[in-house]
């Protein structure tokens, strides 16, 4: 009863601070900002409200000349970021804020559903991909997935992974791989940084980089180094979303300690950071994705704390681009 008890105060205070965002001071980067580096970037507004609800906690990802929005309620497209379509698909994974959407051999993969809560949910490792963004076709109602939240998959030498995660015991630290989404291999156990749920993994410079509140890399999915113990010094990071846009890491919607802001964290090399201060209102569980050379970032929750007791969700869209026009 103790364990249970520890955990469940564990993730209901992690769901607090991920609904709870009030504006924190400027942080203390490891490396002082470039203001010309800063400068060469500037985000527009494109949408004052946008056609989606505005919510937080979903994805947008760019598919060939495509950009899509993965909403709740539904999914949208646009051939050039500022004018969109509702399409006839609909969210087949349920609560996003659980579970992932992932893109791989041309194809859209939605890996296990999920409804509900932390406290109370139906979870499935039913599998369901779609080629055309028409329609889903369900190639597997029970799969090997392992039974999981709170991980983001990704794509390495033609396989989807997952690292760590959690279910209602606890985090895991290990390393899971695929090559059709539906038969899983356990690759690792007791990886070096230990338990994990919620880490941001991408490729940048042919290498795959793991973000939380500090960066390990690795070379081939099973051997990491920790690059930095800290992005901040100490400030707890999560909640954030990362892409990689014009040869640096970008860390959108960063939790620091329990505060948002609208400071934008950026590196050239995962080790050392700079800031930059974006014009959009402070927020997490944005959607963000790099399309056509420019980031797009639209959705987000900020509110429910003390200070701040009434939450304001966002549905504004907004792309950042370099200022010289460059790609």
């Amino acid at each position: 009863m103790k364990i249970f008890y520890h955990i469940t105060l564990f993730l209901i205070t992690v769901g607090w601070l991920a609904m709870g965002c009030i504006q924190s001071p400027k942080a203390n980067v490891t490396q002082e900002a470039n203001k010309s580096d800063s400068a060469a970037y500037h985000w527009t507004k494109l949408m004052d409200s946008a056609q989606w609800k505005k919510t937080y906690n979903y994805q947008l990802m760019a598919m060939g000349d495509t950009l899509w929005l993965l909403h709740p309620d539904g999914f949208w497209f646009s051939m050039d970021g500022k004018a969109w379509q509702r399409s006839a698909m609909d969210d087949i994974v349920g609560n996003q804020a659980f579970l992932d959407y992932v893109v791989f051999k041309g194809a859209v993969y939605g890996l296990g559903t999920f409804e509900g809560n932390i406290e109370k949910n139906t979870f499935t490792t039913a599998v369901h991909r779609t080629t055309d963004f028409k329609k889903w076709e369900r190639v597997a109602d029970k799969s090997e997935l392992p039974s999981r939240f709170f991980y983001h998959p990704f794509v390495f030498q033609d396989k989807i992974w997952i690292i760590g995660g959690e279910d209602s015991k606890g985090q895991f630290d290990d390393l899971w791989s695929s090559s059709d989404a539906i038969h899983w291999q356990k690759e690792a156990d007791h990886l070096p940084f230990g338990k994990r749920s919620g880490s941001q993994v991408l490729t940048f410079h042919g290498k795959l980089y793991l973000l939380d509140s500090d960066v390990w890399v690795s070379e081939d999915a099973l051997h990491w180094q920790q690059l930095t113990p800290e992005i901040l010094p100490g400030q707890q990071l999560f909640g954030y979303k990362a892409v990689v846009f014009d040869q640096k890491i970008w860390l959108l919607g960063c939790n620091r300690n329990g505060l948002f802001s609208n400071q934008v964290l950026y590196s050239e090399d995962g080790k050392n950071w700079q800031t930059q201060d974006a014009p959009w209102l402070p927020r997490g569980g944005v959607a963000a994705a790099v399309f056509k050379d420019k980031v797009y970032l639209t959705g987000g929750k900020y509110g429910g704390t003390p200070e701040h007791t009434e939450f304001r969700y966002d549905n504004d869209l907004w792309v950042m681009e370099r200022s010289d026009g460059k790609k």
